[in-house]
């Protein structure tokens, strides 16, 4: 990554950390670093010049499938100290994707299920403030860090570790992004596997954890991928809400579209970007929103939002699994309940 790229964020930090009342977050000395994930960043580099996308086309909520939910098989629950439940132990895409989808509702079930996960940190320059929102609306994510930003002796270096670290003294979980978010179906056999291994090491080194949760940059693998996972023992996990926050500025057209979708499909994991201050603020509105109709354990058929944390949103999907081969006929399904609900 540039110089340059890397020096934006903390410029963005300064125009926009003071939002909310909650104070700037501390701004560190930008120092160069590798190359390795340019792609990553490309969108803030054009921060300036780039407006928000439009808005998502109009979603309404779907009524609940026609079908009954399956009972929790035993043997697909963890065992100690793990707490993620083993729903896809041959590491398959294909099935991550579903998963990501979460439980299915049954009728009269009103619970909406949220999870929300952050990719490519840790960044000391929106790790304070994003952990301040977490603590104070008392909810438990998952971050997929990047292995680079964790490795070196310079200032920079050094503060990224402690917020990797802090992350997990929160309770908070982590998994493992590669080290420079590269593409893993464009490299080398040896060059994937150093991707996933050695930011592994680096994770491990920062936080004292050995992270069993792997994403892959752009959600994309193949079977030889897949199988150098399953051999791993690494969880799979992918998301099911995604609105391209990095390629967005307006933080009320962030929180529009994740309204959107989330509404559309009941609930879901949702993928956003620590690293960018839109993002940052968006995830805080957007919070507000959720948790001004939450689910009402008393009145169970009332729907309604319950934010937590991954393992409780897997064994809940455990619990009641999607009844579809994969996620496209989950959509055919959910399209046609749509329609059939009167909704255009």
């Amino acid at each position: 990554m540039s110089v340059l790229t890397r020096a934006m964020v903390p410029l963005l930090a300064l125009g926009l950390g003071t939002w909310l009342g909650m104070g700037r977050p501390p701004v560190s000395t930008m120092l160069a670093a590798s190359g390795g994930a340019q792609q990553l960043v490309q969108s803030v580099t054009n921060l300036a010049t780039r407006g928000a996308h439009a808005a998502a086309p109009d979603l309404v909520p779907a009524p609940p499938l026609d079908h009954t939910p399956s009972t929790v098989d035993a043997s697909a629950l963890p065992d100690p100290p793990s707490p993620f439940p083993r729903l896809n132990p041959d590491a398959r895409a294909e099935r991550a994707w579903l998963l990501a989808e979460g439980p299915t509702h049954a009728a009269g079930d009103g619970r909406r299920l949220v999870t929300f996960t952050f990719d490519d940190g840790p960044f000391p320059e929106t790790a304070p403030t994003v952990l301040r929102i977490l603590q104070q609306h008392r909810i438990q994510a998952t971050f997929f860090l990047i292995g680079e930003y964790l490795e070196g002796a310079d200032a920079h270096a050094v503060e990224t570790r402690l917020w990797a670290k802090r992350i997990v003294e929160a309770g908070h979980f982590v998994g493992n992004h590669t080290r420079d978010h590269r593409l893993l179906t464009q490299l080398p056999h040896a060059a994937a596997l150093a991707e996933i291994d050695d930011s592994a090491a680096l994770i491990e080194r920062a936080t004292g954890k050995r992270p069993v949760l792997f994403r892959p940059p752009y959600g994309e693998l193949d079977p030889w991928l897949e199988g150098a996972l399953r051999e791993r023992k690494q969880e799979l996990v992918l998301w099911s809400i995604d609105v391209e926050d990095m390629k967005r500025t307006d933080p009320d057209a962030i929180v529009d579209s994740l309204k959107q979708q989330l509404e559309y499909k009941s609930g879901g994991i949702v993928l956003l970007h620590d690293m960018h201050w839109p993002s940052v603020k968006a995830f805080n509105r957007l919070l507000r929103w959720l948790e001004a109709d939450r689910w009402d354990a008393s009145r169970p058929e009332r729907p309604g939002w319950d934010i937590v944390g991954l393992d409780e949103y897997l064994r809940a999907t455990a619990a009641a699994p999607q009844p579809y081969a994969n996620r496209e006929e989950l959509e055919r399904a959910r399209q046609a309940a749509h329609v059939g609900a009167g909704h255009r």
